[in-house]
């Protein structure tokens, strides 16, 4: 047989030239739209973290708004006083008296604001937990690896981490800064896998970051966390810590982890706030007290306008 009769003649080399010049050029376009997907990925990543990361900011500045106000109104009243004495001297000294002994209670409430429950909690460190048999090492390293993870994460300095002696599945941040605390009961590290643990951890340390745990210390040293017997108590308490504090958080924890799953799971391991409530570790006027700073509320009665665990899950697993 000739070559020209041959059932697959070779083409001609600018033919070849033509396909293969063909194939590159759609390898680059191919390339090209990779990597501008990937930027487009990226500047959206970031544009979403600077949204996060502006939310944090509103609410942390709120925080301390909420504080100044609740601090200054009787500096304010003082102050007056002290100036309506110039027309009607008497008020000069009580005046005087009100800015001297609500500058002593401010510095006090400060101080106890930004330490929180903590004094009164208790709880062994995690190593400690460790050393007493309480918490395996492989448990007590998972939870300061994931700790440690989320505040790279949200540019906090690592809290200490306590163990609460309890069956109860349920946690508690307090404090803020070098004071900051997080409390993890042994019912609730013992119930969790590594990724609800992450859930917690973020919620939790979502509330130090936005200052909530401010907040609340402030609420805890002036009215019990509105248990004082006050007619202004837990109106003062609302305000101070906010009706939706732990549904923020919950959202804020997830915009972290970008997994609801996992704290949807913890929420529903914690299952009834009267099974969430801490009794063997906690003393019961303390828990009242304290009782809107849980992860799970350990009350049937929630304080009025605040979000309850069923709520909370219906609204992440809409997420």
């Amino acid at each position: 047989m000739s070559p020209s009769s041959s059932p697959h003649p070779e083409r001609p080399a600018s033919h070849r030239r033509l396909r293969s010049g063909a194939g590159d050029e759609r390898l680059r376009r191919s390339e090209r739209a990779q990597q501008q997907a990937l930027e487009a990925g990226r500047q959206r990543l970031v544009k979403a973290a600077a949204r996060r990361d502006e939310a944090w900011r509103q609410a942390a500045d709120s925080a301390r708004k909420r504080v100044a106000i609740v601090l200054a109104v009787p500096f304010a009243v003082g102050l007056v006083a002290l100036l309506a004495g110039i027309a009607l001297v008497p008020l000069i000294v009580v005046g005087a008296v009100l800015l001297a002994g609500w500058g002593l209670i401010a510095f006090l409430a400060l101080r106890g604001a930004e330490a929180g429950a903590s004094a009164r909690l208790g709880g062994l460190s995690v190593d400690e937990a460790v050393s007493a048999g309480l918490l395996p090492r492989v448990a007590s390293d998972r939870c300061q690896d994931v700790t440690q993870s989320l505040c790279d994460a949200l540019g906090l300095v690592v809290p200490a981490l306590y163990v609460l002696v309890d069956p109860a599945v349920n946690a508690i941040s307090t404090g803020r800064g070098e004071r900051a605390r997080i409390y993890l009961t042994t019912g609730l590290l013992g119930a969790l896998e590594r990724i609800e643990l992450e859930g917690v951890l973020a919620h939790e340390l979502t509330h130090i970051k936005r200052l909530d745990t401010l907040t609340a210390g402030l609420s805890l040293w002036l009215v019990k966390g509105g248990r004082r017997r006050l007619p202004f108590a837990a109106a003062l308490a609302r305000y101070l810590e906010g009706d939706d504090r732990e549904l923020a958080a919950d959202l804020a924890a997830v915009s972290v982890t970008r997994y609801p799953p996992g704290l949807i799971r913890a929420l529903e391991q914690a299952g009834s706030p009267a099974r969430a409530a801490p009794s063997a570790a906690v003393r019961a006027g303390l828990l009242a007290e304290t009782a809107s700073q849980w992860l799970v509320t350990p009350s049937d009665e929630l304080p009025a306008g605040a979000f309850g665990p069923d709520e909370r899950l219906a609204v992440l697993q809409e997420l």
